[in-house]
């Protein structure tokens, strides 16, 4: 008799290593609740995977829906790994530490952001790409370098994306006080909320309450219920 509870990932008593080790293992259901563990004695964590996109094996990092027209007046900053289980809030986001740990317990080797926006109708998907650029951005996200990471040739456009910022890479990033230097990241900033990728005063990814920014592919804050900021890694 086949019992779910022991197909990998499929229960917390047998959890996979990763939404990649679950698809490779061929017992993806496809997208939707698993259960991962990346140490030999931790506990089980419930996460959400996206075993269809660009070949699936995607692990949900990032998860910020906007319920309505009115601005979320928190998010969730996520200091430990621990804190993508916690994606249902739709409020979701993992700290520069949060990056790191989840880097050293799942060494991924690929980031994916998604967001779009109904009022202008443009969405921003891309995924680093399987070379030394692309592997240079989840090197600076997982917080293993400083340098910032060439945006040109780092990234593949998916399915959906006909955002302006993935087709103006050379415009991309500030450093040295310089802007429009075609590189990932804000000086100053390693998160991933604020400026992971933007073309100054026109085109940011941003999540903040702080700063009062809710940007995707643009520099205006209104909301429509449903836009949405996701990030993956696999």
């Amino acid at each position: 008799i086949f019992k779910f509870a022991a197909v990998l990932g499929w229960s917390s008593r047998h959890p996979a290593l990763s939404c990649k080790h679950i698809l490779e293992a061929g017992v993806s259901k496809g997208d939707g609740e698993y259960w991962i563990n990346s140490e030999k004695n931790g506990s089980s964590l419930k996460v959400f995977c996206d075993m269809t996109t660009d070949g699936g094996g995607w692990l949900l990092i990032y998860n910020v829906i906007a319920g309505g027209t009115v601005p979320p007046t928190s998010l969730t900053i996520e200091k430990t790994y621990a804190g993508v289980s916690r994606y249902s809030s739709n409020r979701m986001v993992l700290s520069p530490d949060g990056m790191r740990e989840l880097r050293s317990r799942i060494s991924f080797t690929q980031l994916r952001f998604h967001c779009r926006k109904q009022q202008h109708g443009r969405t921003f998907h891309v995924k680093t790409a399987a070379n030394s650029s692309g592997e240079a951005v989840v090197r600076f996200f997982g917080g293993d370098t400083d340098v910032f990471p060439k945006a040109c040739g780092s990234f593949e456009k998916l399915k959906g994306d006909n955002s302006v910022l993935a087709s103006r890479c050379a415009e991309w990033g500030r450093e040295n006080g310089a802007y429009h230097v075609g590189k990932w990241g804000h000086e100053g900033h390693k998160e991933l909320y604020i400026f992971s990728a933007f073309i100054k005063d026109h085109h940011h990814w941003a999540t903040s309450p702080v700063h009062h920014r809710w940007e995707c592919d643009d520099n205006r804050k209104d909301l429509t219920r449903g836009d949405f900021w996701k990030i993956y890694v696999r």
